[in-house]
């Protein structure tokens, strides 16, 4: 009850009513007693203020000003419907305007400055203050009735908005300029790290719920207000804030009336009158507070029942004169003595304890401390809390004590540990969350680390780490948790990094999921899942990595089964599907356009599904499928085979090692009768039964040229129904017997061509020449008189195949001549000379590389960018060079990009690196970037092929001079990846070094 008496003198009444108020009748017309409106015609100086003791009175100052100094500004009592507007008030003694029990009142437009009490004060129903300046704020004798029929817009207090709240729920935080801050009547508000530093009430809290101060600096200078004023409320929080009230004053820094399950924590008290003045408070608790220098009552009032002390340090003053508090902790608690953390039920620490003959243990004192006659603490502190043994770090330490209760988070739910501050939290003990219902950490705040320091952290349901799907969070890092339970996270610009858990859920953009590990010894399917964009997801191992989003990253991670990916625009490279995991039919299963899926090893499938896409430089154990338009499957090594549907594929460049039967399918649209219009180029099949599977699946109109097939029975097979295809400049080598095709009556003839649609120029013996060419057929026996690589007679190719392959029936009897067959194997521009592809090994470990690589190359992400790529050169210097990463390197400057590919020399010497050098975004030259200099640069470079556009990588290694080079040549070898973009190399006489 804050009660003020504003005493003046009034005169006797006029004969007559005077309604302008000016310097020479003020004695007498500024007590005001009759109803109208009254005006101020001139600037004012007076001891006295105004009394307006009528009903239906409006003061209007225009612009005038009033000072006063021996008392209130303005003043009346017990009246209604009364206005006072446009008036510049000073009292130095008392309040600028006060109404005592005045309704349907209005203040506005006003500037009210005063030193000592509250500029406005007021009590009643119906008050209306709007756009006051004020000095020293708005204070009351008000309660929930009246509060609620209040309108309080616009005010302010030396310049910082006043913020006023009725009847609302989840009103939210605070905003940061508050200067005051009265709420009446509502639930969920949040006045956080705000400094409030004017002569005000600055906190007023009535008939609400659920509202928290945490982490404020509250230091007004004013007489006769209190700091925080909480009555009749519940479940509210004031917590971490710093209290700094002018010596003068006589009130206590917290006043709270009639309030229930209230905690009052982690204080700062110091140099003031009083501190806490508490009554009718029920089921409450005050620990960690610190009071120094407080010289009258630390702690006043009468509590009810419910409420205990403990953990708070009395230094130089610790006057109490409250009952029915209890001053120790009501269960065990955490605390710590001499650097040792203990256990147990604790009280508090007093500064003036004297008990001479007291013994300690574990950090208590045996003699308890009496405070007053009726006020014992039966297990005072040896130390001050907070300073024996509590990290002093700037960081949030999380202990036992953190998981003895539950906080209700957004959304309904309840948790034990509720973040909603930014911050740094440091998990400093093990723990397991028995309930099935409460999480045990819920995150709802931007800005928050949760370091789980190595500790586990168990629950018997839900997620053990939490953030409200209701809310995206910014700039989240959860990492170094151990749990056998779950996390959840939606946010974006995140990391979750470091964590062993059963399940990690993240959901958001720009995010960062790395070095995870998901394993449970009783919970199979235990997975990493993300959705959003942009994020990269990298070196975590589970069961299962589910991927749903686009334009990220996914590399280097193992997965025990299956690594899942639905979007577009994703790089997915340098995944381990675990050859060793026991479960079998292992994938990288990927739905999708434009994605990339690279430099994997899995022990089953590759199964793609959509367009554009990119399978490259794989190591597969069984086979590949794709089905979609215009993808590329390159580069890869296959077990068994690849099998594809769709149009206008590209499969290139691939090693098929073994097939249980066919190695290589490109069908069309089957079931639309739409052919496959497919590119088969430069693949190796080293063994199987049947090569190239053409088998009436609408593989028609499709280009297969440059293979070299190995095969049993047919290492090509062409159905009768097969239309348009150029097969041509293959090597087709029987490794059983040939086929006897004088039986064969064929189904169709002539529908596809066996020969080049084009003159070829070629090397054969020594010699050029340009003809039309057929293929390589291991069985031809014709001669070739003119000696120009093409045989005299036309192969006859047969094909006679009737059985039945997984469920379908075939029956293909087809003939078609090769009318110009080579007499030597096809290698690359001429016919003879032929090399054998270098094979890629296979070792227990899942890992592939290339058998031909160079000594020194050190992670596995170089050696398969150096496996799958052909390295060119330009002269001898840059050739020694090359050598340094593998032992097949080819000449650059007639080379044509037709694969991944390594440049190793500037333009200068090397015309491939010449044609291709203005794609980079370092152009090398002899003076950039300058002697002893060489840049390493990856770019992905489109090369049109016919009505196809191809991409291929291509890594640039090249210097101003031959030590640049070898820089960036050495530096490469010891990358750990790819880099993102160019990475320039000075030569030392220390080996190469990155400039900066």
């Amino acid at each position: 009850m804050i009660v003020l008496s504003c005493i003046g003198f009034v005169s006797a009444l006029p004969a007559s009513i005077d309604y302008n108020i000016n310097n020479s009748n003020y004695d007498t017309a500024r007590n005001i007693t009759s109803p109208g409106m009254y005006y101020l015609t001139e600037n004012i100086s007076s001891t006295n203020g105004i009394i307006i003791s009528s009903d239906n009175v409006t003061l209007d100052g225009q612009g005038y000003f009033l000072n006063i100094t021996g008392n209130c500004g303005i003043n009346s009592t017990e009246h209604n419907n009364i206005t006072v507007k446009n008036v510049k008030i000073t009292a130095t003694s008392y309040s600028g305007i006060y109404f005592k029990n005045v309704n349907s009142a209005t203040v506005e437009n006003n500037t009210i400055n005063t030193t000592y009490l509250c500029s406005l004060w007021g009590s009643g129903y119906n008050f209306t203050v709007v756009n006051n300046s004020m000095a020293s704020g708005f204070g009351g004798n008000y309660g929930l009735e009246q509060l609620t029929t209040y309108k309080v817009v616009g005010n302010t207090l030396n310049g910082k908005p006043i913020y006023f709240y009725k009847n609302e729920e989840n009103i939210g935080e605070i905003p940061s300029d508050a200067s005051q801050i009265i709420i009446s009547n509502c639930t969920n508000g949040q006045i956080k790290n705000l400094t409030l530093d004017e002569n005000a009430v600055v906190i007023y809290i009535g008939d609400s719920s659920e509202i928290t101060v945490e982490n404020c600096i509250i230091k007004p200078n004013i007489y006769h207000e209190w700091d925080i004023y909480l009555i009749n409320s519940e479940n509210c929080n004031i917590s971490g804030n710093t209290f700094s009230t002018s010596e003068n004053t006589e009130f206590a820094v917290i006043k709270s009336y009639y309030s229930n399950n209230i905690i009052i924590s982690e204080n700062t008290l110091n140099g003031m009158q009083k501190g806490f003045s508490l009554y009718a408070l029920t089921n409450s608790r005050i620990f960690g507070n610190t009071f120094e220098n407080i010289y009258g009552n630390t702690i006043e009032g009468s509590v009810s029942t419910g409420v205990y002390a403990y953990l708070n340090n009395f230094i130089n003053g610790s006057t109490l004169t409250v009952g029915n508090i209890i001053f120790n902790s009501p269960a065990d608690v955490i605390y710590h003595y001499n650097v040792t953390g203990y256990f147990g039920t604790a009280g508090n620490y007093w500064s003036d304890y004297n008990e001479s003959g007291a013994t300690t243990t574990n950090g208590i004192y045996s003699i308890p401390y009496a405070a007053t006659e009726s006020i014992n603490d039966s297990y005072p502190l040896v130390e001050t809390f907070g300073t024996a043994g509590k990290p002093d770090d700037g960081l949030i330490h999380l202990t036992e004590e953190n998981f003895k209760r539950v906080s209700p988070y957004t959304g309904g739910g309840s948790a034990y540990v509720v973040i909603t501050e930014p911050g740094y939290y440091v998990l400093d003990c093990d723990y397991v969350n028995t309930s099935t219902s409460n999480y045990s950490i819920v995150i709802e705040s931007d800005n928050v680390t949760f370091d789980g320091n190595d500790h586990w952290l168990n629950t018997s349901g839900n997620y053990v780490v939490y953030s409200n799907a209701r809310a995206m969070l910014e700039n989240i890092t959860i990492k170094n948790l151990m749990t056998s339970s779950s996390i959840y996270l939606t946010a974006s610009n995140s990391d979750v990094s470091s964590n062993n858990a059963q399940n990690l859920e993240v959901n958001g953009n720009y995010n960062t999921i790395s070095s995870n590990v998901m394993e449970n010894t009783t919970y199979i399917n235990y997975y990493v899942r993300v959705g959003g964009a942009y994020d990269t997801i990298s070196n975590n191992t589970a069961y299962k990595i589910l991927y749903h989003g686009y334009d990220s990253k996914i590399y280097s991670n193992i997965a025990e089964y299956d690594l899942f990916v639905y979007g577009d625009n994703n790089n997915i490279s340098s995944n381990v599907i675990d050859p060793e995991s026991t479960q079998g039919y292992n994938y990288i299963e990927i739905y999708g356009d434009n994605n990339a899926i690279s430099s994997n090893s899995v022990d089953y499938i590759i199964y793609l599904k959509g367009n554009y896409n990119t399978i490259s430089s794989n190591t597969v154990d069984d086979h590949i499928s794709a089905t979609g338009d215009y993808n590329t499957i390159s580069s890869n090594t296959v077990q068994d085979n690849i099998w594809t549907s769709g149009q206008y594929t590209l499969i290139s460049s691939n090693t098929v090692i073994n097939a249980s039967y066919y190695a290589i399918d490109p069908n069309g649209y089957y079931d639309e009768g739409i052919d496959a219009y497919a590119t088969v180029f430069n693949n190796t099949v080293l063994a199987s039964k049947v090569g190239i599977w053409l088998d009436n699946f609408c593989e028609g109109y499709s280009n297969i040229t440059q293979n070299t097939v190995y095969a049993d029975d047919y290492p090509i097979i062409i159905g009768d129904n097969i239309t348009g295809c150029n097969i041509y400049l293959n090597n087709f080598i029987y490794t059983g017997n040939s086929s006897n095709i004088s039986g064969i009556m064929p189904n169709n003839t002539g529908n596809n061509s066996l020969v080049s649609p084009f003159e070829i120029e070629y090397k054969y013996n020594g010699n050029t020449y340009s003809n039309i060419l057929g293929n390589y057929w291991s069985d031809y026996s014709g001669t070739d008189a003119d000696g120009n690589g093409i045989g005299d007679t036309s192969y006859l190719y047969g094909c006679d195949y009737e059985g039945t392959y997984y469920e379908e029936y075939y029956d293909i009897d087809y003939l078609e001549n090769d009318t110009a067959p080579l007499i030597d194997m096809w290698n690359g521009n001429e016919i003879g000379n032929y090399v054998a592809p270098t094979i890629f090994s296979s070792v227990s470990s899942g890992t592939h590389y290339s058998s031909d690589l160079s000594y020194g190359i050190g992670s596995g992400a170089i050696k398969r960018a150096v496996s799958a790529s052909n390295v060119v050169y330009g002269n001898e210097i840059d050739q020694g060079f090359a050598l340094n990463l593998r032992e097949n390197v080819q000449n650059g400057n007639n080379y044509q990009l037709s694969g991944n590919t390594i440049i190793v020399g500037g333009p200068e010497a090397n015309g491939f690196a010449n044609k291709y050098d203005s794609e980079f975004g370092i152009s090398i030259t002899n003076e950039y970037p300058g002697e002893n200099k060489g840049v390493i640069q990856v770019q992905n470079i489109e090369v049109k092929d016919g009505n196809f556009v191809r991409t291929y990588q291509v890594i640039y290694i090249a210097g101003s001079d031959r030590f640049g080079t070898q820089a960036a040549l050495e530096y490469f070898k010891t990358l750990e990846d790819l880099p993102e973009g160019p990475l320039m190399v000075e030569w030392t006489e220390n080996g190469p070094v990155v400039v900066e």
